[in-house]
């Protein structure tokens, strides 16, 4: 399970227990934000949200808190002089001043750190980036070497119901154990349960996960509840970020 906690800049959110222990600067936010002002890590640019998560990182001043655009699938790249247009949905960074930072508002946010804390990941896995293999895209591109994770919060199995194709697709790519046809006419999929499934696959002994609901909780943004369901135009996205343990 991951612990609700407020920073030292007074913004609300969640840190695993697991990436704690090993010294790993890390959050997953909520909408609050510093001073109770709402959160919003929507627009994808990491200059504007603020100095407060170089803050949380514990990055030094000039230091880069870096993103890529989403586009739900697997690709995973490594962090350096990225282009604003790179299109990813995973990053990796082994340099302390660079810290990494994925957007959501449903889907499941991941970070992901090796046992030393040196090499670290944040990966946004949407349903289609779960059965593209986003996950073992970031593994290996982090490299050999014991792994520890943590599940942010995301939509839960009770408000994700799918058409048969989606589930076909989670079966079809080894996840159908994350599927359920208990809930009604349609299927519905744990996305928590499918990413914990494939970070297990993938070696990993050491996973902390979630169990906020994006949908049941008012402090966390939810597409399929403020836009899908909700009638509004748009909606805000959370942030996950994580960067390698700092220079002594």
């Amino acid at each position: 399970m991951l612990e609700r906690t407020k920073t030292c800049g007074g913004m609300v959110g969640y840190r695993s227990g697991l990436l704690s222990r090993i010294g790993v600067p890390h959050l997953f936010t909520t909408r609050i934000g510093p001073g109770e002002t709402e959160f919003d890590a929507g627009d994808g640019d990491p200059e504007s949200m603020g100095e407060s998560l170089r803050q949380i990182l514990g990055l030094r001043l000039g230091a880069r808190v870096q993103c890529a655009r989403q586009v739900h699938g697997a690709k995973v790249v490594s962090t350096g002089e990225l282009p604003d247009d790179t299109e990813a949905d995973g990053l990796v960074s082994d340099d302390p001043d660079r810290g990494v930072v994925i957007r959501t508002a449903d889907c499941v946010p991941v970070l992901i750190a090796s046992e030393d804390g040196s090499k670290v990941a944040a990966v946004h896995a949407g349903w289609k980036g779960l059965v593209a293999g986003v996950l073992p895209e970031a593994v290996a591109e982090l490299g050999p070497g014991p792994l520890v994770a943590a599940i942010g919060p995301c939509l839960s199995r009770d408000h994700f119901e799918v058409g048969r194709e989606v589930a076909e697709a989670f079966e079809t790519a080894g996840l159908g154990s994350a599927v359920s046809t208990d809930e009604g006419p349609r299927p519905h999929v744990d996305l928590r349960r499918a990413a914990e499934l494939q970070l297990f696959e993938c070696g990993l002994k050491d996973v902390d996960v979630s169990i906020t609901c994006t949908w049941d909780d008012e402090e966390c943004y939810s597409h399929r509840r403020d836009v899908t369901h909700g009638g509004r135009e748009t909606t805000g996205r959370l942030a996950a970020l994580i960067a390698p343990i700092p220079e002594l």
